[in-house]
């Protein structure tokens, strides 16, 4: 019998967005082969880009999860950090927000980056190197454009 593994996503929303559209498309593709259950948690309520096909719950809800979690922002990162039921944290790099303009803000971004509750996953190698000369820290994995199974191998690698 296989392992059932419920696992959290944390997105800012589910609307239309790339990183959206990947995690649930990803996840829907990945559940038509798996035992695995996913939560997808979101920050600001919103229609979703494409039907889930596993439960959606406001951030709010979160307090009584606890399989592991994976942030996405660092807005996200830093709710997931403020749950205590929660035991593996993981942060998944998608975009590097420090890069941007409204990414400025160095003591908030690096608060997440920085945390050793939460292992760091980078979106690709050059992400990897980023996140690196960034905040000096390794990432636990790296997982190309939401592949759930490699995120799952990443994981369950911890």
């Amino acid at each position: 019998m296989q392992k059932h593994n419920q696992t959290g996503i944390i997105l800012e929303e589910l609307s239309a967005s790339q990183i959206s559209y990947y995690a649930i498309n990803n996840i829907n593709e990945y559940l038509k082969s798996s035992v695995d259950d996913f939560v997808v948690f979101f920050e600001n309520m919103s229609g979703s880009v494409i039907q889930p096909q596993f439960s959606t719950m406001g951030i709010n809800e979160i307090w009584s999860f606890s399989g592991p979690t994976v942030a996405t922002t660092v807005s996200t990162a830093l709710s997931l950090l403020q749950s205590h039921s929660i035991t593996k944290k993981y942060f998944y790099v998608w975009d590097l927000e420090w890069s941007r303009p409204r990414g400025a803000d160095y003591d908030y971004i690096v608060t997440a980056y920085n945390n050793p509750e939460l292992q760091l996953i980078a979106r690709s190698k050059d992400h990897a190197k980023a996140i690196k000369n960034y905040c000096n820290r390794d990432v636990c994995g790296v997982v190309p454009n939401f592949n759930i199974k490699n995120l799952m191998d990443v994981i369950n690698h911890e």
